[in-house]
């Protein structure tokens, strides 16, 4: 069973191209921070087919926190090898609000204490 999957930053704005038949795939590189090292990280190739890869480009820019589910693909030519993660599921990670200077997060209360009684919880 082939199945790879990671959470990391993208590291470009996704590219959204259709092919000549008119479906739409985007591609767009993820870096994920090594487990013992922050500093350094390992960078993904990924392509998104489909719905999936419109959704992709429009929702997500550069920085954008994904995570990302599909199949490593290694493709041999002359001297060099390709590796592409073929995606079958993307989540995104990033609020959608924090992607945007002008918009304020809702869920922030500049640090201060958020009043609710008993009342307003559901249990």
């Amino acid at each position: 069973m082939n199945v790879f999957s990671l959470i990391g930053n993208l590291t470009r704005d996704p590219e959204l191209k259709y092919s000549g038949e008119g479906k739409a795939y985007t591609k767009f590189s993820v870096a994920v921070p090594r487990r013992f090292n922050r500093n350094e990280a390992d960078f993904f190739n990924c392509t998104a087919f489909g719905k999936q890869a419109e959704n992709v480009a429009e929702y997500c820019r550069k920085g954008s926190k994904v995570g990302v589910v599909g199949q490593v693909n290694i493709d041999r030519k002359e001297d060099r090898t390709y590796t592409n993660i073929l995606v079958d599921s993307v989540e995104f990670l990033t609020h959608k609000g924090s992607q945007s200077n002008n918009k304020q997060d809702p869920f922030q209360n500049d640090g201060k204490p958020i009043d609710i009684s008993n009342d307003d919880l559901p249990f």
